[in-house]
């Protein structure tokens, strides 16, 4: 009985391990390979050499990109992290009938482009936009605010509303494990809202908040359009110099290397993660900690 079950397991897997192979692990290996050769004008040589990894390291400007995107993946993380964990516990312990329409409700601007979402934003934000629009009406602005789109600002309002449902959704889920008996020992044990909150929903949700901050971490990180059409001259991000390196410079072999550099780092980002919490006494138990 267990090698016929082993036997299905592995029938099942099979197509996944194919996929995972061919479509990520293949790729990422000859990127590897190509950062280490070098361009003569357009043609790619095949001699081996660490000159791409060394041009990144020593590049403050690569360095500065690396260390922007980071901190604009923890930033995000954070303010969603913030905006979703009331939200959550409302649709999974607040909500009875509506909990359903309440998540399709939330998912809907997934169903739409990138693109979509983005000039929407610039329609909100932009100098003629609705914000400024009704600022002005209500007469507490006497011009637009013309640094709302093009800055900073606007590429971490429009990145934190994109993604936002994954780290409802990973918050939801632990929500929805909570056992209310848990919450109603600590009632009867004299606990307040404060310490029930801090001793026992903030530990027992804490899985949902890491997954959804690694998500969202990740894919703040890797976002090409969002930093593109609404950050303006802060816009530039490392994946936008990959880009630029691959299309217009030509350059695959030193794109390659950045971004294999950024994929080191997040690694050893997320490694060092992993291991901090998992000593924090508040976190151990989550990693199987003692």
């Amino acid at each position: 009985m267990a090698e016929r079950q082993a036997g299905i397991v592995a029938v099942l897997v099979a197509p996944v391990m194919l996929a995972v192979t061919c479509l990520c692990l293949i790729p990422l290996a000859v990127l590897f390979a190509y950062s280490f050769f070098q361009v003569d004008f357009v043609t790619v040589v095949k001699d081996p050499t660490l000159a791409n990894y060394e041009r990144v390291a020593a590049s403050a400007t690569y360095r500065g990109l690396i260390i922007k995107a980071l901190g604009h993946g923890v930033i995000v993380a954070a303010i969603t992290a913030i905006i979703a964990y009331p939200i959550a516990y409302y649709i999974a312990k607040r909500v009875r009938l509506l909990k359903a329409a309440l998540l399709t409700a939330l998912l809907i601007p997934l169903y739409t482009g990138d693109i979509i979402r983005i000039f929407a934003w610039r329609v909100v934000l932009g100098a003629e936009g609705a914000l400024n629009t009704g600022l002005q009406w209500l007469g507490l602005i006497d011009e637009p605010i013309r640094a709302l789109l093009f800055s900073t600002t606007a590429t971490m309002i429009v990145l934190t509303y994109n993604y936002l449902p994954f780290m409802v959704l990973a918050l939801w889920l632990s929500f929805e494990s909570l056992d209310d008996r848990y919450l109603e020992a600590a009632a009867d044990l004299g606990a307040g809202s404060a310490a029930t909150f801090r001793r026992v929903i903030l530990p027992l949700t804490l899985p949902g908040m890491l997954a959804g901050g690694l998500m969202v971490f990740a894919l703040v990180i890797g976002d090409y359009l969002t930093p593109q059409l609404i950050g303006g001259p802060s816009g530039v991000t490392v994946i936008s110099a990959i880009n630029d390196l691959f299309g217009t410079a030509f350059d695959w072999p030193l794109g390659s290397a950045i971004a294999w550099t950024l994929l080191a780092v997040l690694f050893v980002v997320l490694t060092a993660t992993f291991l901090a919490l998992r000593r924090h006494p508040a976190t151990r138990a989550l990693f199987g900690g003692t």
